[in-house]
């Protein structure tokens, strides 16, 4: 009995865990909108919940992502009071979106490490072109701490010029 006991403890033991090997559902919503820019499946609201907390910083920033699984949610819950709502809920995307789908993991979430792809995927506008990233950067020419340093400077430079002109002068 004792060996019994003691084969099963050692069997247990080295016995893969495959309790905590499901998918949680935030990365199925993760997974469903990286595939092409849309949430295609609804989802229970818990699962849209955790989504919105564990949204990566990086997709929230240059991904409509977390906006997109707000209007999923919203669209769960219409359907759950029966009305009618579309089944794709997101802007779509184009083959940056999917480049970046090939870095999710299917056991944890990963967000892609381009964030110009991310950029350019999520910049679709209502006639469905993708807009270039370099063309809604918001920022071009000289930054302005740049600018406010090479003023300082020419101002130095005159003040040190006019002492060193009055100086000569008294002499």
């Amino acid at each position: 009995m004792k060996r019994l006991a003691l084969l099963v403890l050692a069997l247990a033991a080295f016995a893969p865990a495959t309790a905590n090997a499901s998918i949680p559902c935030r990365d199925r919503i993760y997974n469903d909108w990286y595939a092409d820019g849309k949430i295609a499946t609804t989802y229970p609201l818990g699962c849209y919940r955790d989504a919105l907390k564990h949204v990566p910083a990086d997709a929230q920033t240059y991904s409509s992502l977390a906006d997109d699984i707000r209007s999923a949610m919203q669209g769960a819950r219409e359907r759950l009071k029966g009305k009618s709502v579309p089944t794709q809920i997101g802007k779509g995307g184009t083959g940056a979106v999917q480049a970046a789908s090939a870095t999710i993991s299917t056991k944890t979430h990963k967000a892609p490490h381009d964030p110009s792809a991310i950029a350019a995927a999520s910049q679709t506008p209502p006639g469905g072109s993708t807009i270039a990233a370099a063309e809604t950067s918001g920022s071009s020419g000289v930054p302005v701490p740049l600018l406010v340093l090479g003023a300082f400077a020419l101002l130095l430079i005159a003040v040190g010029t006019a002492g060193a002109v009055a100086k000569r002068r008294r002499t």
